[in-house]
């Protein structure tokens, strides 16, 4: 069991050409996991080693020939490149198959899943407009909200945008819906929201927004026990004016029963 754990988690995401902007997230962190320098060979390409001959034309170095920098290079890029043709689907491989260059690979991927430079612009515009225009619906939790920015986070990273814990956590502090308010307040005074890390101000609202829903399900049960009192009471006032009323039609009967006699 721990060992099919283990192996799943050492396996890199898998890119089916629907979900780009999170393969390249966890992508580039599995890359580095594997070797910092793996992942520079990403960013800064690959070459084959070349040499010039006696003409004084350049031509592909013999591999025996390599030196261990060489060596190390190339040993850099296959980890790379390895790790991204088995993280993508026979779609997106069918693009790449002939690449020998990690840089190449995620050169073609990135343009062929996210389009031009101008098309990455545009979409961090949209991205950032989105983020700015988004606010908590009365009908959402703290968590379903936060799950969405986080989102748009990380679709702004894919681009080449980074998102910062302090935006974060200003935005939220800016979109929250008025029940909120009061503990937002509270944050505002104890703390230097500027340092607060958006967890722990998610953790903090949370806190707040299941005490709000204790509240109403104890307020709700009051007004259902007040209810109900009310309606055994209503009862028991019945139930006495009709043995009242019994009473004092018997009383009636029985003198007028004297009185006939």
């Amino acid at each position: 069991m721990d060992n099919t754990f283990a192996s799943a988690a050492l396996r890199p995401p898998f890119l089916d050409g629907t979900n780009y902007s999170l393969w390249k997230v966890k992508i580039r962190c599995y890359i580095k996991s594997l070797d910092e320098q793996t992942w520079q060979r990403v960013i800064n390409g690959w070459t084959p080693p070349v040499m010039i001959d006696q003409e004084g034309d350049k031509r592909p170095k013999p591999e025996t020939d390599w030196t261990a920098d060489e060596v190390q290079n190339s040993n850099h890029n296959s980890k790379a490149l390895n790790a991204i043709f088995t993280s993508v689907d026979m779609n997106m491989f069918s693009l790449i198959t002939n690449c020998t260059s990690a840089k190449n690979a995620w050169d073609i991927l990135q343009c062929h899943c996210e389009g031009s430079e101008s098309v990455r612009r545009t979409r961090l515009r949209m991205l950032t407009s989105k983020f700015e225009m988004m606010r908590m619906e009365e009908s959402e939790n703290i968590l379903e909200y936060d799950r969405r920015l986080r989102e748009i986070a990380i679709e702004a990273f894919s681009v080449g945008e980074a998102t910062s814990n302090e935006r974060l956590v200003s935005k939220v502090f800016r979109s929250l819906p008025e029940r909120f308010n009061i503990k937002i307040c509270a944050i505002d005074e104890a703390n230097d929201t500027s340092n607060m890390s958006l967890e722990d101000l998610i953790s903090s609202l949370r806190t707040f927004e299941m005490n709000l829903d204790m509240q109403k399900k104890d307020k709700g049960k009051t007004i259902a026990l007040q209810a109900t009192n009310d309606f055994n009471n209503e009862l028991l006032q019945i139930s006495q004016e009709v043995n009242n009323s019994d009473l004092c039609e018997d009383s009636i009967s029985f003198i007028t029963k004297k009185f006939g006699d």
